[in-house]
């Protein structure tokens, strides 16, 4: 990359001064390397799609979970999920009227399939956002097979509602379908938060860089005319 850089500046230097010569200006070499070069080579664009390292991101992910704690919100959202769900069915203490907001928190938040929080906690991870992923539908699969465990057969759902038909009690097979189910939501869920958030910031800096790539040749231009007045007026002046 940086033999292909060398030569864009090169290319650059060689037209600039054919266009002086043309001119009749002379253009200083330092000026025209530090002025030119910042906007005739473009800095090479990063692959955003690359595989994950599974051993780093693994050594990683505690110090990461130790260290940010705003990764903390989706998991606090799971549980509060998981509370509400129990305070409406099993509990009693959440009014009937709320029986709309439950089902929709537990669509949202606590069903193995549901993306919300798999979004917030890819988007929230500075790396491993997979892996955060996969933490999340972990916790997620095995809080709702709690929840149908520990909810009564007579409850009853809500409007609109997705709980499955509450039991008591849970086959094996079931639990880990719950929690594999939540596991692959989560991965694809926060990896794709992570790449789109990296797409955000990527087009947020190509549009920064473009900005000053205008600004640059702006000056440029502005310096070409007023050497170019200054020099129609030095031969005026011969005359």
């Amino acid at each position: 990359m940086a033999r292909a850089k060398n030569t864009s500046r090169a290319e650059s230097r060689r037209k600039y001064r054919e266009q002086a010569r043309a001119a009749g200006t002379e253009i200083p070499d330092d000026e025209m390397d530090d002025e030119v070069a910042a906007i005739a080579a473009p800095q090479p664009r990063q692959s955003m799609f690359r595989m994950p390292d599974i051993a780093a991101d693994l050594r990683i992910l505690p110090g990461m979970l130790r260290s940010e704690k705003k990764l903390w919100i989706p998991f606090l959202m799971l549980f509060g999920a998981f509370l509400l769900a129990l305070g409406y069915w099993s509990w009693g203490i959440v009014p009937e009227d709320m029986a709309g907001l439950v089902s929709i928190v537990v669509s949202l938040v606590l069903q193995p399939t549901g993306l919300f929080v798999f979004f917030i906690g890819g988007f929230l991870a500075p790396r491993a956002s997979y892996l955060v992923g996969a933490v999340l539908g972990i916790v997620d699969g095995v809080l709702f097979s709690l929840l149908v465990l520990m909810v009564p057969a007579e409850a009853t759902t809500p409007p609109g509602g997705e709980m499955p038909d509450p039991t008591a009690t849970l086959e094996p097979a079931q639990f880990l379908a719950y929690v594999g189910i939540a596991m692959m939501v989560g991965i694809l869920a926060a990896g794709f938060a992570a790449w789109y958030r990296n797409f955000l910031r990527s087009s947020q800096e190509r549009a920064r860089q473009n900005r000053a790539a205008r600004e640059q040749q702006a000056r440029i231009k502005a310096k070409e005319d007023a050497r170019a007045a200054k020099e129609a007026q030095r031969r005026g002046d011969r005359h």
